[in-house]
């Protein structure tokens, strides 16, 4: 494992932000607070530790899990939230600069959660500099380049099943994909693994992204035949919304479905950011080896433990402060 320090999450807005040993943190209090939140004394308990915090979900672009992921994770741990979810407000009409308005924003709340259309996101990276201190900023997906908490759910369901020497594949459109490309970032803070880029060549994986890797990686345009070579197999739809690729893509060639599913290894992981398209059948949902439902209940769990740690609760924090509740409680063990 490569030497890595902690670091303090004062803002969450690239992958590359997270040390090994951060990323191990959120997987250990995702954990705990999973455990916690089995309970309904458990809970109660969560909706008090940040009770006294308000958050703004930013959402000028479109979003269903990772909003209401968020949304929750708020509420779970007490955050009262408002949102914004269309920019034809009055201030936007008005000619408002976006700095202007997160600075607006900032005098209401302590977080602001922000999905925000690719003509936005320098916002993402320039709020933090000049917003009140006090202020917290999490991306939750800019344009088509990072979507850093999805990256680090997917980190924590891969987490689960353990990574050492594991071959992960990435299947599909790869050019466009931000989830894959804030995955992969993380996934280079690891030994002892390699990674596999699938798909037809006007949609692999952009230059930017393996100048940066330092693992072992491959280039691969047949599915089928890397399929055995897979622990686990990230698959991702069709990204039509971002445009720029008009090249014919022929789906069924980078798909799973019950005439390839039996080449997978048996203890194989398939996953998946969602929404999909035809790149997984529906059939393979019942197969043991789907996690991308599993996938989507991690997302709320990590979003809860990232805030958490924002906020600076971490594992021992929790961990003392739900045990002195259960002593009080008796309900959790």
């Amino acid at each position: 494992m490569k030497k890595e320090v902690l670091t303090t999450i004062k803002h969450c807005l690239k992958a590359q932000q997270f040390d090994l040993a951060t990323l191990y943190r959120i997987c250990e209090l995702t954990d705990k607070v999973k455990e916690i939140g089995a309970t309904k004394e458990g809970l109660n308990w969560m909706a008090t530790l940040l009770n006294d915090k308000r958050a703004l979900l930013f959402f000028t672009q479109p979003s269903t899990r990772t909003f209401l992921s968020f949304k929750n994770a708020c509420d779970i741990l007490g955050i009262k939230s408002t949102e914004i979810r269309d920019i034809a407000t009055s201030s936007f009409a008005k000619d408002e600069t976006l700095i202007d308005s997160a600075k607006t924003f900032a005098q209401y709340v302590d977080l602001i959660i922000m999905r925000l259309h690719p003509a936005h996101e320098s916002l993402i990276e320039e709020a933090p500099k000049k917003l009140n201190d006090r202020i917290r900023i999490i991306n939750a997906g800019s344009g088509s380049d990072q979507h850093p908490t999805q990256a680090l759910l997917d980190f924590y369901t891969i987490y689960k099943y353990g990574f050492a020497g594991k071959n992960i594949g990435f299947v599909g459109d790869l050019q466009r994909g931000r989830t894959v490309r804030s995955l992969a970032l993380l996934l280079t803070k690891l030994d002892n693994l390699k990674l596999y880029f699938i798909a037809p060549p006007a949609y692999q994986i952009k230059d930017d992204i393996l100048k940066q890797l330092t693992v072992s990686y491959e280039l691969v345009y047949d599915f089928d035949q890397i399929i055995p070579e897979l622990n686990v197999v990230y698959m991702t739809r069709l990204q039509k919304e971002y445009g720029g690729n008009d090249v014919p893509y022929n789906q069924i060639d980078y798909s799973i479905h019950e005439g390839n599913l039996n080449k997978f290894k048996k203890d194989a992981i398939i996953m998946h950011p969602l929404p999909r398209g035809s790149e997984i059948a529906p059939s393979v949902d019942d197969d043991c080896r789907a996690k991308y439902w599993e996938q989507v209940h991690n997302g709320l769990w990590v979003r809860v433990a990232l805030i958490a740690l924002m906020y600076g609760m971490d594992y021992d924090i929790i961990a003392k402060s739900s045990e002195r509740m259960v002593k009080t409680l008796g309900t959790i063990n």
